[in-house]
């Protein structure tokens, strides 16, 4: 009797503590005092040993790709990988090689059933690991290339809507593992993506008098408004991390590991659209081409770069969980405000707390610090210094930094020998 007693409470101490896990988003959303509940027709921890194909489709609905196939059949398994119960998502070559049209891959995702509202306001998050591709034959980047682990949101087409009018859109949470060459890329900014590199786009089409109007994020009229590129500091093919969403009726927030990363974007049509939730392993080179605005097929066989990765093929990602979260009210006005920095603050040194002002900020940024503190602001993607400067008698040290890039930096603040530090967002 003690043991079954004992086993039970075991059991029940695991269901209440993954459930409390499954409460709030990971980390510290642009309000603290919203108030969040778990939407379960988009949620899933995947600790089953099958999955459930009334909430993540099997083959119906999926998105349209003329690189590769969808085969959520043999492309989906519930697996125990790194400690974690998970599913794995496959990418593969087709057998034999055999065409199946025009592709030559075949891969799998995990995309719901439902699609969630339009004008949907609230969180979305998954935990992934991402594929581990190493072919020692193949030279430079292209040993870690070929596919794309992805966590993103996207929309039916709406063709029978007006001239001007959004007929779609998409939200990439994330995109791992592009390794993408950014041709039209501004000075400055390094045209060629590592591994630990990812993107946090946004993708829309509107009706023109010609058919589909797409406004991609490497274009040059979508580029500031769309594109969302930023270091993540590691590896995601070595560990489990943490990528989400924020959505609120202005403004998209990402997360990485609970900490916001990359710019803030404007939620000005993202939100007009019923969205599917979607992680999926897509193909990338060298196993396809980018051209003519889409990804096309590439024969591994004949096609000699391609042929030179193929021993990494089947590659896998694995998804610990996909969580969705309605927001269900605020604390004050509910407007968004700016995270609450995790970083202690230093006893006061006869010149008050560290502060950071406005953040995010666009124009000017006032850093409240002790008197005579050396103060740097800098690039979190590579570390350059960009601005720089002295704590006055009143303790303050007014930047200007319209002039600089959106995204995140680090503001760091010297005192006596101690530097603290501060995330700042531009934009």
């Amino acid at each position: 009797m003690i043991k079954k007693f004992k086993l039970v409470l075991m059991l029940f101490i695991g269901i209440t503590y993954g459930n409390i896990n499954a409460q709030n988003p990971n980390g510290n959303t642009s309000n603290p005092s919203d108030r969040w509940t778990l939407d379960s027709d988009f949620s899933d921890e995947f600790n089953g040993n099958s999955i459930d194909f009334n909430k993540w489709s099997r083959n119906q609905n999926l998105p349209n790709t003329k690189a590769w196939k969808w085969n959520n059949n043999t492309n989906l398994k519930n697996v125990t990988f790194k400690s974690q119960k998970a599913v794995e998502i496959i990418a593969r070559q087709n057998a034999n090689n055999r065409p199946v049209g025009i592709t030559y891959f075949n891969s799998g995702c995990l995309q719901s059933v439902k699609q969630l509202p339009k004008n949907f306001v609230g969180y979305v998050e998954a935990k992934i690991h991402g594929a581990d591709i190493n072919a020692s034959q193949a030279a430079a980047l292209d040993k870690r290339r070929g596919v794309c682990p992805a966590f993103w949101l996207y929309s039916k087409f709406f063709d029978n809507r007006p001239i001007g009018q959004t007929v779609y859109t998409e939200i990439d949470i994330v995109e791992l593992q592009q390794f993408d060459f950014d041709a039209n890329a501004p000075a400055g900014v390094e045209k060629q993506d590592q591994i630990d590199d990812a993107e946090s786009n946004l993708h829309l089409v509107k009706k023109a008098s010609f058919g589909r109007d797409w406004f991609r994020p490497k274009q040059a009229k979508a580029r500031g408004n769309q594109l969302n590129k930023y270091n993540l500091g590691f590896d995601p093919t070595k560990g489990w991390h943490t990528y989400g969403c924020e959505i609120t009726p202005t403004k998209l927030y990402f997360y990485v590991d609970g900490k916001r990363v990359g710019k803030v974007l404007n939620n000005t049509n993202w939100s007009d659209n019923p969205m599917y939730v979607i992680a999926s392993l897509g193909m990338r080179v060298p196993f396809v081409s980018f051209e003519g605005n889409v990804f096309n097929p590439v024969n591994p066989v004949t096609n000699a770069r391609a042929q030179k990765s193929l021993s990494e093929m089947p590659a896998s990602m694995y998804v610990d969980y996909i969580r969705v979260w309605k927001k269900n009210g605020s604390g004050g006005n509910g407007n968004p405000t700016p995270d609450p920095d995790p970083t202690p603050t230093p006893p006061n040194n006869g010149g008050g707390n560290i502060k950071v002002a406005p953040n995010p900020a666009n124009n000017f940024v006032t850093i409240t610090a002790p008197f005579k503190s050396r103060i740097t602001i800098s690039n979190i993607g590579n570390g350059n210094i960009v601005k720089r400067g002295k704590a006055n008698k009143n303790n303050t040290l007014r930047l200007r930094v319209a002039d600089l890039s959106n995204g995140m930096y680090t503001v760091s603040i010297t005192t006596k020998g101690k530097t603290v530090t501060r995330k700042l967002v531009i934009n």
